[in-house]
């Protein structure tokens, strides 16, 4: 257990370093009156999509929930962004019962044109649940 908590570690500071790459931020949410909310349960969420100029496309995302976070469940998708609106090329489920979640997908796109990574999950902490989004937009 030891040595997959340490890999975990490593894998999380990796997607730490690539920060610069990806969408990353810190979550808070603003209310009708302009008062910023912190998060009550999680910490953070990162997204990364990367396309190769072969159409090898990587989706990932990185959640940290606040401790004793127990569980974290949702979606990734994939979409192509046209001047209509979005259209989903694919989709996980993703999920976890603890208090981080690493998420890498590999795909091929077969047309170019603007992408983005969509996720939306559910994170429970203490019996609370919060839904948090996270995005990231590409070119192929």
């Amino acid at each position: 257990m030891r040595y997959m908590k340490k890999i975990a570690v490593v894998v999380l500071a990796l997607a730490l370093s690539v920060q610069s790459l990806s969408n990353s931020r810190s979550l808070a949410a603003s209310t009708d009156n302009g008062i910023s909310v912190q998060s009550v349960t999680t910490d953070s969420i990162t997204t990364l999509l990367s396309i190769d100029s072969d159409g090898a496309t990587r989706c990932k995302t990185t959640i940290i929930g606040k401790s004793n976070t127990t569980r974290i469940e949702g979606t990734m998708k994939l979409k192509k962004v046209t001047s209509s609106g979005t259209t989903t090329v694919k989709s996980w489920n993703i999920s976890c019962n603890d208090r981080i979640l690493i998420v890498s997908k590999t795909c091929y796109l077969l047309s170019k044109g603007t992408y983005r990574l969509d996720v939306k999950v559910k994170v429970t902490r203490n019996g609370v649940s919060e839904t948090i989004t996270g995005s990231h937009t590409a070119k192929y």
